[in-house]
């Protein structure tokens, strides 16, 4: 992806999500923290939860990757490492995408 400009505006728009999400997100780990495991199912079971977690969840790690290209780009001389490292971080990205999606997609339904 050599489109700067869409990176750019790409990583402005997801931490403009983040940062209400992550005040939901404090609150409710302070919520959560006096729980027992049944009430955090219903927790998570509830749309709204699901749905304000999932969506933090990849916005996050879309912005953390779209941070650490960046990063590999600047820093990193090698073309063939710097590659590596961005293919790795992709799919790792992806497959942890994946699995928030279909852990919580059980969890509700």
């Amino acid at each position: 992806m050599k489109n700067y400009a869409f990176k750019w505006l790409t990583q402005r728009i997801t931490a403009s999500i983040l940062i209400p999400l992550t005040f939901w997100f404090i609150y409710s780990a302070i919520s959560l923290s006096k729980m027992t495991y049944s009430e955090i199912e219903i927790f998570f079971q509830s749309y709204v939860n699901a749905f304000l977690f999932f969506v933090m969840m990849q916005s996050m790690l879309l912005h953390s990757k779209l941070g650490l290209q960046t990063i590999i780009e600047d820093y990193v001389t090698s073309k063939k490492t710097a590659k590596f490292i961005k293919v790795s971080i992709n799919y790792l990205v992806y497959f942890i995408m994946i699995l928030i999606t279909v852990n919580l997609v059980r969890m509700v339904f």
